[in-house]
Protein backbone atom coordinates (compact mmCIF):
# COMPACT_ATOMS: atom_id res chain seq x y z
CA UNK A 1 0.00 0.00 0.00
CA UNK A 2 3.21 2.51 0.97
CA UNK A 3 4.50 1.33 -2.88
CA UNK A 4 1.02 2.18 -4.28
CA UNK A 5 0.48 5.71 -2.63
CA UNK A 6 3.95 6.95 -3.48
CA UNK A 7 3.03 6.18 -7.14
CA UNK A 8 0.02 7.58 -6.73
CA UNK A 9 1.75 10.60 -5.41
CA UNK A 10 4.33 11.00 -8.31
CA UNK A 11 1.74 10.78 -10.89
CA UNK A 12 -0.26 13.29 -9.03
CA UNK A 13 3.09 15.60 -8.49
CA UNK A 14 3.68 15.31 -12.50
CA UNK A 15 0.59 16.88 -13.19
CA UNK A 16 1.27 19.29 -11.46
CA UNK A 17 4.39 20.03 -13.31
CA UNK A 18 3.28 19.16 -16.83
CA UNK A 19 0.26 21.35 -17.14
CA UNK A 20 0.13 24.36 -19.23
CA UNK A 21 1.39 26.40 -16.77
CA UNK A 22 4.49 24.95 -16.45
CA UNK A 23 4.56 23.52 -20.46
CA UNK A 24 7.81 25.73 -20.26
CA UNK A 25 9.95 23.70 -17.79
CA UNK A 26 9.37 20.44 -20.09
CA UNK A 27 12.42 19.91 -22.25
CA UNK A 28 12.00 19.18 -25.54
CA UNK A 29 12.94 15.83 -27.42
CA UNK A 30 15.33 15.70 -29.70
CA UNK A 31 13.19 12.85 -31.31
CA UNK A 32 10.67 10.35 -30.94
CA UNK A 33 11.22 8.22 -27.63
CA UNK A 34 9.26 4.91 -29.48
CA UNK A 35 11.66 4.86 -32.25
CA UNK A 36 10.28 3.16 -35.26
CA UNK A 37 13.19 2.55 -37.60
CA UNK A 38 13.87 -1.10 -38.63
CA UNK A 39 17.41 -2.63 -37.66
CA UNK A 40 19.20 -5.93 -36.84
CA UNK A 41 22.86 -6.73 -35.77
CA UNK A 42 24.66 -10.14 -35.93
CA UNK A 43 27.92 -9.31 -33.94
CA UNK A 44 30.71 -10.65 -32.03
CA UNK A 45 30.93 -9.51 -28.14
CA UNK A 46 33.80 -9.20 -26.70
CA UNK A 47 32.98 -7.37 -22.62
CA UNK A 48 35.83 -6.90 -19.77
CA UNK A 49 33.96 -6.24 -16.63
CA UNK A 50 35.53 -5.56 -13.29
CA UNK A 51 35.50 -8.28 -10.94
CA UNK A 52 34.09 -10.76 -13.36
CA UNK A 53 36.85 -10.74 -15.81
CA UNK A 54 36.54 -11.22 -20.22
CA UNK A 55 34.90 -13.19 -22.47
CA UNK A 56 33.88 -13.03 -25.91
CA UNK A 57 30.82 -14.60 -28.17
CA UNK A 58 28.27 -13.72 -30.36
CA UNK A 59 25.02 -12.12 -30.28
CA UNK A 60 22.06 -11.08 -31.93
CA UNK A 61 19.75 -8.22 -32.34
CA UNK A 62 16.18 -7.01 -33.75
CA UNK A 63 15.22 -3.13 -33.44
CA UNK A 64 11.76 -2.11 -33.63
CA UNK A 65 9.53 -5.22 -35.02
CA UNK A 66 7.10 -5.33 -37.42
CA UNK A 67 6.33 -1.19 -37.59
CA UNK A 68 6.49 -0.91 -33.57
CA UNK A 69 8.93 -0.30 -30.50
CA UNK A 70 9.49 -4.09 -29.67
CA UNK A 71 12.88 -5.06 -29.41
CA UNK A 72 14.85 -9.01 -29.11
CA UNK A 73 18.12 -9.73 -27.83
CA UNK A 74 19.99 -12.80 -28.28
CA UNK A 75 23.53 -13.29 -26.53
CA UNK A 76 26.26 -16.23 -25.40
CA UNK A 77 29.10 -15.43 -24.13
CA UNK A 78 32.44 -17.51 -22.55
CA UNK A 79 35.40 -16.90 -20.96
CA UNK A 80 35.98 -15.73 -17.36
CA UNK A 81 31.86 -15.65 -17.13
CA UNK A 82 29.90 -17.60 -19.09
CA UNK A 83 26.75 -16.02 -19.61
CA UNK A 84 23.80 -16.55 -22.00
CA UNK A 85 20.05 -15.21 -22.82
CA UNK A 86 17.53 -13.47 -24.55
CA UNK A 87 15.17 -10.58 -23.71
CA UNK A 88 12.07 -9.12 -25.68
CA UNK A 89 11.80 -5.43 -25.16
CA UNK A 90 8.96 -2.63 -25.02
CA UNK A 91 6.26 -4.55 -26.18
CA UNK A 92 3.63 -2.53 -26.01
CA UNK A 93 0.19 -3.74 -23.97
CA UNK A 94 -1.53 -0.14 -24.79
CA UNK A 95 0.06 2.11 -27.37
CA UNK A 96 2.82 4.19 -25.80
CA UNK A 97 1.01 3.93 -22.12
CA UNK A 98 1.94 -0.01 -21.15
CA UNK A 99 4.64 -1.65 -21.99
CA UNK A 100 6.21 -4.62 -20.86
CA UNK A 101 9.27 -6.62 -20.93
CA UNK A 102 11.04 -9.96 -20.46
CA UNK A 103 13.69 -12.21 -20.33
CA UNK A 104 15.79 -15.56 -19.72
CA UNK A 105 19.42 -15.54 -18.44
CA UNK A 106 22.16 -18.45 -17.01
CA UNK A 107 25.46 -17.95 -15.71
CA UNK A 108 28.26 -19.53 -14.53
CA UNK A 109 30.82 -16.99 -12.81
CA UNK A 110 33.30 -16.14 -10.06
CA UNK A 111 32.96 -12.68 -8.89
CA UNK A 112 34.92 -11.24 -6.44
CA UNK A 113 33.53 -10.78 -2.96
CA UNK A 114 35.39 -8.53 -0.75
CA UNK A 115 34.78 -7.30 2.86
CA UNK A 116 32.55 -4.43 4.02
CA UNK A 117 33.85 -0.92 4.19
CA UNK A 118 35.80 1.41 2.45
CA UNK A 119 39.15 0.02 4.70
CA UNK A 120 38.72 -3.31 3.70
CA UNK A 121 41.92 -4.97 1.82
CA UNK A 122 42.19 -5.43 -1.83
CA UNK A 123 43.49 -8.26 -1.46
CA UNK A 124 41.44 -10.42 1.07
CA UNK A 125 38.46 -11.41 -0.80
CA UNK A 126 36.97 -14.72 -1.84
CA UNK A 127 35.92 -16.12 -5.19
CA UNK A 128 32.93 -18.06 -5.04
CA UNK A 129 32.39 -20.29 -7.89
CA UNK A 130 28.02 -19.58 -9.13
CA UNK A 131 25.89 -20.87 -11.54
CA UNK A 132 22.32 -20.17 -12.03
CA UNK A 133 19.66 -19.23 -14.17
CA UNK A 134 16.41 -16.57 -13.76
CA UNK A 135 13.88 -15.27 -15.51
CA UNK A 136 12.73 -11.54 -15.33
CA UNK A 137 9.75 -9.33 -16.24
CA UNK A 138 8.52 -5.98 -15.70
CA UNK A 139 5.46 -3.81 -16.75
CA UNK A 140 6.00 -0.19 -17.15
CA UNK A 141 3.31 2.70 -17.11
CA UNK A 142 4.92 5.41 -19.46
CA UNK A 143 3.20 9.10 -19.85
CA UNK A 144 4.28 11.99 -22.17
CA UNK A 145 6.68 10.35 -24.48
CA UNK A 146 8.86 8.41 -21.69
CA UNK A 147 8.19 11.54 -19.56
CA UNK A 148 7.04 9.84 -16.49
CA UNK A 149 7.60 6.57 -15.59
CA UNK A 150 6.62 3.91 -13.16
CA UNK A 151 6.90 -0.10 -13.20
CA UNK A 152 7.22 -3.09 -11.21
CA UNK A 153 9.90 -5.73 -11.96
CA UNK A 154 10.08 -9.14 -10.39
CA UNK A 155 13.15 -11.51 -11.23
CA UNK A 156 12.96 -15.08 -10.05
CA UNK A 157 15.33 -17.92 -10.30
CA UNK A 158 18.12 -20.33 -8.63
CA UNK A 159 21.58 -21.08 -8.26
CA UNK A 160 23.90 -22.80 -6.30
CA UNK A 161 27.74 -22.35 -5.24
CA UNK A 162 29.72 -25.10 -6.84
CA UNK A 163 33.12 -24.02 -5.17
CA UNK A 164 34.56 -20.63 -3.25
CA UNK A 165 38.15 -20.32 -2.99
CA UNK A 166 39.88 -17.28 -1.30
CA UNK A 167 42.04 -14.64 -2.89
CA UNK A 168 45.58 -17.44 -2.79
CA UNK A 169 43.04 -20.15 -4.99
CA UNK A 170 42.88 -22.31 -1.60
CA UNK A 171 39.26 -24.10 -1.65
CA UNK A 172 37.52 -24.09 0.89
CA UNK A 173 35.42 -27.41 2.32
CA UNK A 174 32.29 -28.48 3.20
CA UNK A 175 30.73 -26.04 0.85
CA UNK A 176 26.75 -26.64 0.08
CA UNK A 177 26.11 -26.86 -3.47
CA UNK A 178 22.25 -27.45 -3.32
CA UNK A 179 20.37 -25.30 -5.49
CA UNK A 180 18.83 -21.82 -3.80
CA UNK A 181 15.73 -20.05 -4.95
CA UNK A 182 16.12 -16.31 -5.42
CA UNK A 183 13.66 -13.90 -5.87
CA UNK A 184 13.23 -9.98 -6.18
CA UNK A 185 10.90 -7.42 -6.51
CA UNK A 186 11.34 -3.97 -7.59
CA UNK A 187 9.11 -1.02 -7.62
CA UNK A 188 10.17 2.01 -9.35
CA UNK A 189 9.78 5.46 -11.09
CA UNK A 190 11.34 7.82 -13.47
CA UNK A 191 11.16 11.60 -14.09
CA UNK A 192 12.65 11.87 -17.84
CA UNK A 193 12.61 15.71 -17.87
CA UNK A 194 15.73 15.36 -20.92
CA UNK A 195 15.97 16.01 -24.81
CA UNK A 196 16.49 12.00 -25.24
CA UNK A 197 15.90 9.05 -23.09
CA UNK A 198 19.17 7.30 -25.06
CA UNK A 199 21.72 9.59 -25.52
CA UNK A 200 20.57 12.68 -23.51
CA UNK A 201 22.50 16.42 -23.86
CA UNK A 202 20.13 18.94 -21.82
CA UNK A 203 17.60 18.25 -19.07
CA UNK A 204 17.46 16.14 -15.74
CA UNK A 205 16.75 12.68 -14.75
CA UNK A 206 15.13 11.30 -11.85
CA UNK A 207 15.22 7.51 -10.91
CA UNK A 208 14.05 6.15 -7.28
CA UNK A 209 13.70 2.14 -7.22
CA UNK A 210 13.36 -0.12 -3.85
CA UNK A 211 14.20 -3.86 -4.90
CA UNK A 212 12.73 -6.23 -1.88
CA UNK A 213 15.13 -9.60 -1.99
CA UNK A 214 12.88 -12.46 -0.73
CA UNK A 215 15.61 -14.18 1.34
CA UNK A 216 13.96 -17.58 3.31
CA UNK A 217 17.33 -18.39 5.46
CA UNK A 218 16.55 -17.52 8.95
CA UNK A 219 19.85 -16.99 9.61
CA UNK A 220 20.24 -14.00 7.33
CA UNK A 221 18.48 -10.49 7.81
CA UNK A 222 15.43 -9.57 5.12
CA UNK A 223 15.78 -6.28 3.79
CA UNK A 224 15.04 -3.72 1.03
CA UNK A 225 17.29 -1.73 -0.84
CA UNK A 226 16.43 2.04 -1.76
CA UNK A 227 18.08 3.64 -4.32
CA UNK A 228 17.78 7.25 -5.93
CA UNK A 229 20.01 8.27 -9.15
CA UNK A 230 20.01 11.73 -10.06
CA UNK A 231 21.40 12.64 -13.22
CA UNK A 232 21.94 16.70 -15.22
CA UNK A 233 22.72 17.44 -18.64
CA UNK A 234 24.32 20.78 -19.30
CA UNK A 235 24.82 21.30 -23.47
CA UNK A 236 28.55 22.10 -23.99
CA UNK A 237 28.99 24.35 -27.64
CA UNK A 238 27.11 22.89 -30.37
CA UNK A 239 26.77 18.61 -29.82
CA UNK A 240 29.22 17.78 -26.66
CA UNK A 241 27.12 17.86 -23.10
CA UNK A 242 28.67 18.13 -19.37
CA UNK A 243 27.02 15.15 -17.39
CA UNK A 244 26.42 15.23 -13.60
CA UNK A 245 25.60 12.45 -11.10
CA UNK A 246 24.20 11.80 -7.88
CA UNK A 247 23.96 8.76 -5.98
CA UNK A 248 22.25 7.18 -2.86
CA UNK A 249 21.43 4.42 -1.88
CA UNK A 250 20.17 2.88 1.46
CA UNK A 251 19.27 -0.75 3.24
CA UNK A 252 16.31 -0.86 5.39
CA UNK A 253 16.27 -3.92 7.86
CA UNK A 254 12.44 -5.77 7.28
CA UNK A 255 13.12 -8.93 9.03
CA UNK A 256 15.90 -8.95 12.23
CA UNK A 257 18.16 -12.34 12.33
CA UNK A 258 20.03 -13.08 14.77
CA UNK A 259 23.33 -10.79 15.41
CA UNK A 260 24.58 -13.20 18.39
CA UNK A 261 27.94 -14.74 17.41
CA UNK A 262 27.87 -17.72 19.52
CA UNK A 263 24.20 -18.32 17.85
CA UNK A 264 25.21 -17.83 14.21
CA UNK A 265 28.97 -19.93 14.49
CA UNK A 266 26.59 -22.87 15.91
CA UNK A 267 24.77 -22.68 12.65
CA UNK A 268 27.09 -21.49 10.26
CA UNK A 269 30.25 -22.72 11.80
CA UNK A 270 32.74 -24.48 9.73
CA UNK A 271 34.61 -27.68 10.81
CA UNK A 272 37.74 -26.77 11.50
CA UNK A 273 37.83 -29.31 14.57
CA UNK A 274 37.72 -32.17 12.10
CA UNK A 275 41.45 -30.39 10.43
CA UNK A 276 44.93 -31.27 11.37
CA UNK A 277 46.13 -29.10 14.31
CA UNK A 278 48.41 -26.92 12.08
CA UNK A 279 45.46 -25.98 9.90
CA UNK A 280 43.12 -25.65 12.52
CA UNK A 281 43.87 -21.71 12.68
CA UNK A 282 43.60 -20.69 9.53
CA UNK A 283 40.29 -21.73 9.37
CA UNK A 284 39.32 -20.82 12.39
CA UNK A 285 40.24 -17.36 11.43
CA UNK A 286 38.35 -17.67 8.38
CA UNK A 287 35.29 -18.70 10.48
CA UNK A 288 35.35 -15.56 12.69
CA UNK A 289 35.91 -13.17 9.60
CA UNK A 290 32.88 -15.35 8.00
CA UNK A 291 30.62 -14.55 10.92
CA UNK A 292 31.70 -11.04 11.94
CA UNK A 293 30.82 -9.99 8.38
CA UNK A 294 27.47 -11.62 8.50
CA UNK A 295 26.56 -9.88 11.66
CA UNK A 296 26.98 -6.77 10.09
CA UNK A 297 24.63 -7.70 7.28
CA UNK A 298 22.04 -8.80 9.64
CA UNK A 299 22.30 -5.53 11.75
CA UNK A 300 22.89 -2.90 8.61
CA UNK A 301 21.61 -4.92 5.37
CA UNK A 302 23.69 -4.27 2.16
CA UNK A 303 22.74 -0.89 0.27
CA UNK A 304 24.06 -0.75 -3.95
CA UNK A 305 27.78 -1.76 -3.97
CA UNK A 306 30.77 0.81 -6.06
CA UNK A 307 32.76 -0.91 -7.99
CA UNK A 308 32.57 -2.11 -11.67
CA UNK A 309 30.90 -1.25 -15.11
CA UNK A 310 28.60 1.44 -13.45
CA UNK A 311 30.37 3.80 -10.82
CA UNK A 312 34.25 3.71 -9.74
CA UNK A 313 35.16 2.13 -12.36
CA UNK A 314 38.51 1.58 -12.08
CA UNK A 315 37.62 -0.90 -8.85
CA UNK A 316 36.08 -4.37 -9.32
CA UNK A 317 32.28 -4.69 -9.08
CA UNK A 318 31.38 -5.02 -5.10
CA UNK A 319 34.60 -3.53 -4.05
CA UNK A 320 32.59 -1.56 -1.36
CA UNK A 321 29.46 -2.47 0.07
CA UNK A 322 27.80 -1.68 3.49
CA UNK A 323 24.55 -0.97 4.67
CA UNK A 324 24.76 2.94 2.62
CA UNK A 325 26.12 4.30 -0.25
CA UNK A 326 26.87 7.81 -1.60
CA UNK A 327 28.59 8.87 -5.00
CA UNK A 328 29.02 11.50 -7.50
CA UNK A 329 31.04 12.07 -10.58
CA UNK A 330 31.21 14.39 -13.63
CA UNK A 331 31.56 13.30 -17.05
CA UNK A 332 32.04 15.27 -20.22
CA UNK A 333 30.90 13.82 -23.24
CA UNK A 334 32.23 15.21 -26.49
CA UNK A 335 30.08 14.03 -29.64
CA UNK A 336 33.13 13.87 -32.63
CA UNK A 337 30.34 13.87 -34.90
CA UNK A 338 26.42 14.20 -35.17
CA UNK A 339 25.04 12.13 -37.60
CA UNK A 340 22.02 9.76 -38.77
CA UNK A 341 23.79 7.40 -41.13
CA UNK A 342 21.70 4.27 -42.36
CA UNK A 343 23.60 1.19 -43.33
CA UNK A 344 22.95 -1.77 -44.68
CA UNK A 345 25.73 -4.43 -44.95
CA UNK A 346 25.53 -8.71 -44.94
CA UNK A 347 24.73 -9.04 -41.19
CA UNK A 348 23.85 -5.65 -39.66
CA UNK A 349 21.29 -3.18 -40.82
CA UNK A 350 20.46 0.66 -38.37
CA UNK A 351 21.31 3.85 -38.15
CA UNK A 352 24.58 5.09 -36.89
CA UNK A 353 24.73 8.62 -35.06
CA UNK A 354 28.02 9.23 -34.56
CA UNK A 355 31.41 8.73 -32.20
CA UNK A 356 32.31 10.45 -29.07
CA UNK A 357 35.10 11.15 -26.56
CA UNK A 358 34.67 11.09 -22.90
CA UNK A 359 36.54 11.96 -19.71
CA UNK A 360 35.31 11.95 -16.36
CA UNK A 361 35.84 11.62 -12.57
CA UNK A 362 34.06 9.87 -9.91
CA UNK A 363 33.89 9.94 -6.34
CA UNK A 364 31.90 8.01 -3.48
CA UNK A 365 31.81 6.02 -0.10
CA UNK A 366 30.11 3.59 1.86
CA UNK A 367 29.04 3.30 5.71
CA UNK A 368 27.14 1.44 7.83
CA UNK A 369 26.85 4.77 9.71
CA UNK A 370 24.86 7.42 7.91
CA UNK A 371 26.76 10.15 9.64
CA UNK A 372 30.11 9.27 8.40
CA UNK A 373 29.04 8.70 4.77
CA UNK A 374 31.01 11.70 3.38
CA UNK A 375 34.00 10.64 5.38
CA UNK A 376 36.60 8.46 3.59
CA UNK A 377 36.06 8.59 0.03
CA UNK A 378 38.24 6.91 -3.51
CA UNK A 379 38.53 8.60 -6.73
CA UNK A 380 37.86 6.89 -10.10
CA UNK A 381 39.13 9.13 -13.37
CA UNK A 382 39.57 8.19 -16.83
CA UNK A 383 39.00 8.39 -20.40
CA UNK A 384 36.22 7.01 -23.15
CA UNK A 385 35.22 6.17 -26.38
CA UNK A 386 31.88 5.55 -27.53
CA UNK A 387 29.92 5.00 -31.12
CA UNK A 388 26.51 5.81 -30.81
CA UNK A 389 23.88 3.28 -33.15
CA UNK A 390 20.00 2.72 -33.27
CA UNK A 391 19.17 2.16 -29.78
CA UNK A 392 22.54 1.02 -28.44
CA UNK A 393 25.77 2.70 -27.31
CA UNK A 394 28.77 0.96 -27.35
CA UNK A 395 31.83 2.28 -24.47
CA UNK A 396 35.02 1.67 -23.78
CA UNK A 397 36.27 3.36 -20.35
CA UNK A 398 39.98 2.90 -18.88
CA UNK A 399 39.84 4.61 -15.33
CA UNK A 400 42.11 5.29 -12.76
CA UNK A 401 42.00 5.19 -8.94
CA UNK A 402 43.96 4.38 -5.58
CA UNK A 403 44.03 0.45 -6.65
CA UNK A 404 44.94 0.52 -10.32
CA UNK A 405 43.30 1.16 -13.35
CA UNK A 406 40.67 -1.19 -15.01
CA UNK A 407 39.12 -1.33 -18.54
CA UNK A 408 35.12 -1.48 -19.25
CA UNK A 409 33.98 -2.50 -22.12
CA UNK A 410 30.07 -2.46 -21.88
CA UNK A 411 26.92 -1.66 -23.61
CA UNK A 412 25.39 1.89 -22.95
CA UNK A 413 26.29 5.13 -20.69
CA UNK A 414 27.36 4.54 -17.09
CA UNK A 415 25.73 5.28 -14.08
CA UNK A 416 22.71 3.45 -14.91
CA UNK A 417 20.27 1.62 -12.24
CA UNK A 418 20.55 -1.83 -13.41
CA UNK A 419 23.22 -3.44 -15.29
CA UNK A 420 24.50 -7.20 -15.80
CA UNK A 421 26.70 -6.91 -12.82
CA UNK A 422 23.83 -5.53 -10.67
CA UNK A 423 20.57 -7.20 -11.45
CA UNK A 424 17.63 -6.77 -9.77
Amino acid sequence: MKNLFSAVTALVLLGAVSGPAHADLIVERRQDQFGKDFGYFVYPIATEIPGLGQAAGLGATVLNMFGTDADFTGFNLKGDLDVHGYALLDVHLLKELVVVDGGDYGFHVMPMVFQRGMDSDPDNYILPEVEGKYQTGQITLTLKQRLFEAYWRILKGKARVLSIMDSDLNQFENVDKGWADAKYTTVGGILDNTDDRLDPRKGVRLEYARKMPEIRDPWQSEYAVKDLNVSAYIPFGKMSTLSFNFFRSDAEITRQASTNYAELEAALGMPCEALPPAEQPGCLATEAEFINQRIAENRYGTATSLGGTQRLRSYPGGRFLAGHTLFYGVEYRWNLNDEHTPFDIWLARGIRTGFQLSVFTERGTVNDNTGKLWENMRTSSGVGFRMRLSGVIIRLDIARGDEGQATVFFINYPWGMFSVDNPG
